[in-house]
């Protein structure tokens, strides 16, 4: 096999027939265990570059020496002859090449008792299976004869054996300069002679494996208990690192890229924002040196100050490998990495249950290929998956899978080291999830050295109090009176009744007529596709587009609604155009939107004011209507009604006046009191104390957690359902376009999914996937439940 340039002059060339992988289609040679070894090793310095202090920062300072070796060793039981007949075509081999690797630690480190051993071994035997599964597969036995390993060991031949014992004397510091990591620690033990090596191979390495084995084992157990968080923690980086540079060489990745993240001066240039424009709490941005939270209005560049702050922390302190974008909301995400890829081209990941298709759409956009489309929106989903990419956005819900310890979590965890945290609208999560999500903050903050910037419009003292609670020394940037008396830009009217009163129907309608662009928020899926259907109606034949967008549309469906109202409505948009958009709680976070009125059902002031958020936002005129009507009051069961009530009764004092968003942290504080600031409470203290004590306390490596995760699943994700209608569509395009087919199917919650099911309305196919939902379907108005 021809070495690439990049492969370093000592390269053993004799084991060229010993492969790691399979041959790719239309090829006929695999991939060499050497060179497996090689990528993995090079993708390892990777890690190092992009995290060169972390061992001391956790608290283990031979980590890299302990990686190096780890990555060196960790396949070397692919050697045996039954692994090469399996990838040349044979028959399945019935046991773990990992496990096997474990003979060949006496080489190096002989000594039993070495703790760097125990952990080599750990990481080594561990880089594809849990220790459970290890353990029930290789149980300790009584007679030496059952031993499922003396005959494993049997199939390395010593030619091979001196093969491999030839390539650790010639290429192991040989490779460890090529790769530059010289000032890692990473020592070089004195390798057995050949000779006995061999020997003590073949009579002793069954006795060597079982006795590590049983070692890591009692290590496994000791873990589960022990208090020692810096060995907890270098546990967890030990098996994520190898587990991410292992599927990252194995992805072949040319590298895991750094994030560049551009000074503030350059990002001040690339924004087009001179420094004397600045709004003052965006200038404190630039400033930043800690954790921070930000009260500023919609609309006043909050997502520049983030990406300020990022950048203004970055210069400070010497690593930054990785920004995470955090939003509760698809269409929001997807709207983010959009806008995100201007500043970091190439760079951005999308993560979360619908990004490929997301990205699938985006790229169909600029190239009506959706071959090409399909690949590229899977390579990407791909590389997110193995933490490639530098800056990702993606939902909370995606951070807490590490912490529910789903497969892989240590190497997401390993990724979240020395990262960068932005999380927008903080306040859109109900109390229980809220103290998961604070949690977490808090555990990555102290364990894993992460930075955090929180911004909101609206931010409750009780809220900010459990902020600075879990980031210890957070800063508190608010914006000046100034920029909130800018940023009036709303007027306020209370209306009597509610949305669907032909009252109100008629002049929404009369608005639309005048060319205006107008959003309509209701409470509940229902009533939106009602009042969607009011309106389409009395607006027939006008030319004007009435738009619905709520959570029960498919892919497909949905996608194509984003970018209508993205190019009618977006404040930078050059094909504006008068839209009437009835839409759910989904518009309104973060979808950079601008619409001339709303009329909104009641809803928390939080809600309202995010709503309030997408009226006037490029400020073009000095006041626009935002009504809100005081009826349905008890919020449609989507909201607490005290909230609702509470939230209603202040803007009453304040009907047919000017918005004075410098106001809202007080109204919050006013309806957050007494009663409903102690449910508010007992609510968080009972879900952190329960996620302290079952989640976070018991994070541990080496095994992921089949309860916790299914408790994840119930808890935060959606099942997907295909409509009947799209039955035979589905199964058609399956066979053309998979991809595409996907996009078919409808998020719905577990609870609703749960209803259907005990209604028979829930059904399968000709697979058990997915689940057919008998309910009626239509791209106007989607899923009708």
């Amino acid at each position: 096999m021809t070495k690439p340039i990049s492969q370093p002059q000592a390269w053993p060339d004799y084991l060229d027939e010993l492969w790691a992988k399979s041959p790719e289609p239309k090829e006929t040679v695999g991939e060499s265990l050497a060179m497996h070894t090689w990528l993995v090793l090079s993708r390892f310095s990777d890690c190092v570059r992009l995290r060169p202090n972390l061992p001391e920062q956790i608290g283990t300072p031979n980590l890299w020496h302990i990686l190096y070796w780890t990555c060196f060793l960790h396949d070397f039981g692919k050697a045996a002859s039954g692994f090469q007949n399996v990838l040349r075509g044979g028959p399945k081999w019935p046991h773990r090449h990992e496990v096997l690797s474990l003979a060949f630690l006496d080489w190096l480190f002989p000594e039993a008792a070495d703790e760097t051993r125990l952990w080599i071994a750990a990481a080594i035997v561990s880089h594809h299976r849990d220790a459970e599964e290890i353990r029930a597969r290789y149980p300790e036995v009584g007679d030496p004869a059952d031993d499922p390993l003396r005959p494993l060991l049997a199939e390395i031949s010593l030619d091979t054996l001196r093969g491999l014992w030839r390539w650790l004397q010639e290429c192991a510091e040989p490779w460890h300069r090529a790769l530059r990591l010289e000032n890692c620690r990473i020592e070089f033990p004195q390798l057995m002679a050949q000779e006995p090596a061999l020997l003590l191979f073949q009579q002793h390495g069954v006795d060597t494996v079982q006795k590590t084995l049983r070692r890591y084992q009692r290590f496994v157990r000791q873990l589960e208990f022990s208090s020692d968080w810096p060995q907890i923690i270098g546990a967890l980086f030990l098996r994520g690192t190898t587990i991410q540079a292992d599927h990252t060489a194995s992805a072949h990745l040319r590298h895991l890229p750094a994030l560049q993240l551009q000074s503030p001066e350059v990002l001040l240039q690339g924004f087009g924002i001179a420094a004397d424009q600045l709004h003052p709490h965006q200038q404190q941005c630039l400033q930043a040196d800690r954790s921070a939270i930000l009260i500023a209005p919609t609309g006043s560049g909050k997502t520049e100050s983030a990406l300020f702050w990022a950048a203004a922390l970055a210069k400070r302190q010497s690593e930054m490998p990785r920004l995470f974008y955090v939003l509760p909301y698809q269409a929001s995400m997807n709207a983010m990495s959009l806008r995100l890829e201007k500043s970091f081209p190439q760079m951005v990941g999308l993560q979360h249950s619908r990004s490929v298709l997301a990205v699938y759409r985006q790229l169909l956009e600029r190239d009506d290929n959706p071959a090409a489309a399909a690949k590229a929106a899977l390579q990407a989903r791909n590389l997110a998956k193995l933490n490639y990419f530098p800056v990702r956005v993606l939902s909370p819900y995606q951070i807490l899978k590490a912490c529910y310890r789903l497969k892989g979590y240590e190497a997401l965890l390993q990724d979240y080291f020395n990262a960068a945290f932005i999380f927008d609208e903080i306040h859109a999560y109900e109390p229980e999830r809220l103290a998961m999500i604070l949690g977490t903050m808090r555990f990555l903050h102290e364990r894993f050295a992460a930075q955090f910037f929180v911004m909101s419009a609206t931010l409750p003292s009780l809220l900010k109090t459990r902020l600075q609670q879990a980031l210890p020394e957070v800063a508190l940037i608010t914006a000046a009176a100034e920029t909130f008396q800018i940023f009036r830009r709303h007027h306020l009217g209370l209306l009597e009744g509610e949305v669907l009163d032909p009252i109100w129907l008629s002049r929404i309608e009369h608005h639309a007529r005048d060319r205006m662009s107008v959003l309509v928020c209701c409470n509940t899926v229902k009533r939106a596709q009602h009042a969607y259907q009011e309106l389409r109606q009395r607006l027939l034949g006008t030319g004007i587009d009435v738009v619905l967008l709520h959570g029960r549309f498919n892919g497909r469906d949905r996608l194509r609604k984003e970018n209508l109202i993205r190019l009618a409505t977006g404040s930078k948009s050059t094909q504006r155009a008068p839209i009437v958009l009835v839409a759910t709680q989904v518009v309104e976070v973060s979808l950079d939107i601008d619409l001339d009125v709303l009329y909104s059902d009641p809803a928390p002031l939080e809600a309202l004011i995010q709503r309030f958020g997408r009226i006037n936002r490029r400020r073009l005129r000095p006041s626009a209507d935002v009504f809100v009507f005081r009826e349905p009051n008890d919020g449609q069961r989507i909201y607490d009604a005290r909230l609702v009530q509470r939230g209603l009764a202040i803007l009453d004092r304040h009907n047919d006046l000017p918005l004075d968003e410098a106001l809202i942290s007080d109204w919050l504080d006013h309806v957050y009191r007494k009663e409903v600031a102690e449910a508010w409470n007992e609510q968080f203290d009972r879900s952190w104390e329960n996620f302290q004590d079952s989640v976070l306390n018991t994070l541990r490596a080496f095994n992921s957690h089949e309860e916790l995760e299914e408790q994840f699943y119930q808890a935060f994700d959606g099942i997907e359902v295909l409509p009947a209608a799209f039955e035979a569509e589905y199964q058609t395009m399956q066979e053309q376009q998979p991809l595409a087919a996907s996009e078919l199917l409808v998020s719905m919650h577990f609870g609703q999914y749960a209803k259907l099911r005990q209604q028979n309305l829930i059904r399968t196919g000709a697979s058990s996937w997915p689940k057919i939902a008998d309910v009626e379907y239509s791209s106007e108005h989607g899923l009708l439940l």
